[in-house]
């Protein structure tokens, strides 16, 4: 994450995507660039462009962008780095640019911001954590690593660089540590820290380090300093405000003198525990406040003069199973290996509830079809077979269900919502009571093979010769397909369709593509299914005239699917990241390659207007604009 104050610039990285964000808007623009996850960003003092760094797809060099702010275009693009990108840093006149590879190549590369050629690079001992150029002297930038701190100076001749580096270990008196960030403190100190807790205090120009003192119990990841405040950032979750105008005052000695050895007081100001480990910080000139990024996936806009802390930016921090949007479009939901079922507003995507379950995965997760506020519940699946459902009135858990044994993998209210229907990882269906939790009957005929989707319709069935007001499918792991005819209030429940496609042995690498169904929903009398067969392809079968009416052949194996409600629209996603949207009537289609992960899920909203794909724990928002 970086952010300009003076400017307003904020950006941060989602997955492969630079997404640049007007915080008095809330508006975002988004840079694409990259194939692979982003693991830097750093943005010029003038804020008018910022560089990314991520890894190639094909294995090869890292491939660093050069993004113009303004246009939102990339400038130039650099491939050197052989393994992974480190640290990216602009020097404070913006006239030299910094990249330093990560632990499988351990090199520092110097480039001039006018042509983003290289002027000199230098391979260093070890792996090293984290770079910075000098506030005030123009030719000094300092590093640190594994090894200890770099202290590195500039020499030009003519329109040449030379880079001249001192490694100097970390003082014994800290014992065997790493240093783990650094930032520079008036003209002639500089601190550092370790990934045990401590900040030591180095004269620059003696490359001694005369003090130090223990900041944290864990890793100190982010370190930076304006005027006399120094914030440390770690593993702790803890966000500490440190006073250091003393540091000035302190002698360099002979010998590494502690806190308490010199008399000097480096007082704690403040301090705040977050969510997760500091990862990224950008505070204003005076240290009042900043931004601050953690490994949880949120940022949040810290203001010490009254201590406060808001959510700017929130995420998931493991893979997202399911993602949802309510029948009015007014909320979505999403769901998470960590537990968490989450709950946001939409346009504004701010989180308006969190729901933690301890020690379980939540699999999956639904809306009840109610559409006034008070009665809006979510519910959902979760790894140790129990249902939950929340109300969204009073941010309250509703009712705990436990109607499978084993591991929820979808979960569906009828088109009414008078029951709730359930899957179990051994292909168990359970309705239940959404009202007392009871379970109304179980459903065994997919015994033993996975449920992947369950989905639920209005539309009567005596057009089938059956009694009922809704149908009803669930698809199994071994590609076969039932779809049943219901009238929950009598208590009805028939099955209407049973469909079963063949498939060859599957010999390739991990676990065969996801056997997927839906009603089309301009047509609830054809079924759309794609799983692992013969043909890559998407059938559409007709459960008026029983038999496959229509196919559509596709490049990849479908890993998920949607059909939107309008333009008969299908999002198609694949192993190979790449989103598909293809017209059923005609066949077109355009793919989209914005993620970083295979996609998992798909879901248009209801309206067809919008659409989320995910890719592990990335949520990318889309609007459909038709082909």
């Amino acid at each position: 994450m970086v952010w300009s104050p003076d400017q307003g610039l904020f950006a941060y990285s989602c997955g492969c995507v630079v997404v640049v964000e007007y915080l008095h808007t809330g508006c975002q623009r988004h840079l694409q660039g990259h194939s692979e996850e982003i693991s830097c960003l750093a943005v010029t003092n003038d804020a008018q462009t910022v560089a990314s760094a991520a890894r190639d797809s094909n294995g090869s060099r890292s491939l660093i962008c050069i993004w113009d702010v303004q246009t939102g275009a990339c400038r130039k693009t650099i491939s050197y780095h052989r393994g992974g990108v480190q640290s990216l840093t602009f020097s404070r006149d913006d006239r030299f640019f910094l990249s330093v590879g990560d632990f499988s190549d351990t090199e520092m590369a110097l480039w001039s911001t006018k042509t983003f050629q290289m002027l000199s690079s230098v391979s260093l001992s070890g792996p090293i954590h984290d770079a910075a150029f000098s506030p005030s002297a123009a030719s000094q930038l300092a590093c640190v690593g594994s090894q200890g701190v770099y202290f590195c100076l500039m020499h030009n001749h003519g329109l040449d660089v030379d880079l001249k580096v001192q490694r100097v270990r970390a003082p014994a008196e800290v014992g065997d540590v790493e240093l783990t960030a650094l930032c520079y403190h008036t003209d002639s100190l500089l601190f550092t820290a370790t990934n045990r807790g401590h900040v030591c205090v180095w004269d620059i120009e003696t490359q001694h380090c005369f003090m130090t003192w223990e900041a944290d119990e864990g890793e100190i990841g982010v370190l930076l300093c304006r005027g006399n405040r120094l914030l440390t950032g770690s593993n702790t979750r803890w966000l500490r405000l440190w006073g250091v105008e003393a540091v000035q005052g302190v002698k360099p000695q002979g010998k590494v003198s502690s806190q308490e050895d010199s008399g000097t007081m480096v007082v704690l100001e403040q301090e705040i525990m977050l969510d997760g480990t500091t990862i990224s910080a950008a505070f204003d000139n005076t240290m009042d406040m900043g931004i601050v990024g953690t490994t949880v996936g949120t940022l949040w806009y810290i203001n010490w003069s009254d201590s406060s802390s808001i959510r700017l930016v929130s995420g998931h921090k493991t893979k997202v199973n399911d993602v949802v949007f309510s029948p009015d479009e007014s909320h979505f939901a999403t769901c998470s290996e960590d537990g968490s079922v989450r709950v946001w507003s939409a346009p504004s995507n701010e989180l308006v509830v969190q729901f933690q379950v301890l020690n379980q995965s939540s699999n999956c997760v639904c809306w009840s079809p109610a559409s006034d506020k008070e009665n809006a519940c979510v519910a959902a699946g979760y790894s140790d077979g129990t249902l939950r459902i929340f109300r969204l009135s009073s941010s309250e858990m509703e009712i705990k269900l436990h109607p499978h044994h084993v591991a929820v993998t979808a979960v569906q209210y009828s088109a009414d919502g008078h029951v709730i229907l359930s899957a179990g990882k051994n292909g168990l269906v359970a309705v239940s009571s959404p009202v007392n939790g009871a379970t109304i009957r179980v459903i065994r005929d997919h015994k033993g093979a996975p449920i992947t989707t369950i989905q639920c319709v209005n539309e009567q069935c005596k057009n089938f010769g059956l009694e009922g007001n809704e149908m009803w499918l669930a698809a199994s792991a071994d590609r076969r397909v039932s779809v049943w005819a219901a009238d929950w209030l009598k208590d009805k429940c028939d099955l209407l369709d049973w469909l079963t496609f063949p498939a060859p042995a599957y010999f390739e690498d991990g676990t065969p593509p996801p056997t997927l169904a839906a009603f089309c929903p301009s047509d609830p009398s054809l079924v759309v299914y794609t799983g692992y067969g013969v043909e890559k392809e998407l059938s559409f079968y007709s459960l008026a005239k029983k038999q496959i009416i229509k196919k559509i052949a596709v490049p990849h194996w479908v890993t998920c699917f949607s059909l939107s409600s309008k333009s008969q629209l299908i999002a198609v996603g694949s192993k190979e990241r790449v989103l598909k949207l293809i017209k059923s009537t005609s066949g077109k289609f355009q793919d989209f390659l914005q993620h970083s992960d295979l996609l998992q899920t798909c879901h248009f909203s209801p309206s067809g207007a919008l659409l989320f794909t995910v890719a592990y724990n990335e949520i990318l928002l889309w609007e459909v604009r038709g082909l």
